[in-house]
């Protein structure tokens, strides 16, 4: 926890990111890195009839952080799919506040 999927990126751009981003973000958030999960879910984003490689969306689902370490998590985010993927034009990311009595790891809830 927190949970990351990628969207719209090829597999091997996330496998890079995933060398430094998660330590960047347990730095970032004071948590162990190996508290971070990080998905790429493959996805085809089109456009006018064409494949268009421009978009590309990240979603974290957390327990809600303050504003500025969200804002801070979103700049490392960004920075890192820039770093990797040079066609992305449009990077949208996105937070989901989870619930911790919902929330269950291992049959215990947090």
């Amino acid at each position: 926890m927190p949970h990351i999927r990628m969207r719209g990126l090829p597999q091997e751009a996330v496998c890079r990111i995933s060398e430094t981003l998660l330590d960047e973000l347990a730095n970032q958030c004071q948590v162990k890195t190996d508290s971070f999960t990080l998905d790429w879910e493959p996805s085809v984003a089109f456009r006018h009839g064409k494949v268009d490689k421009a978009f590309v969306q990240v979603e974290v689902l957390w327990f809600a952080k303050d504003p500025e370490i969200r804002h801070a998590v979103e700049q490392i985010i960004r920075q890192a799919v820039l770093a990797v993927y040079s066609p992305a034009k449009h990077i949208s990311v996105m937070f989901m506040a989870l619930t911790p009595q919902c929330y269950y790891r291992d049959g215990q809830h947090f």
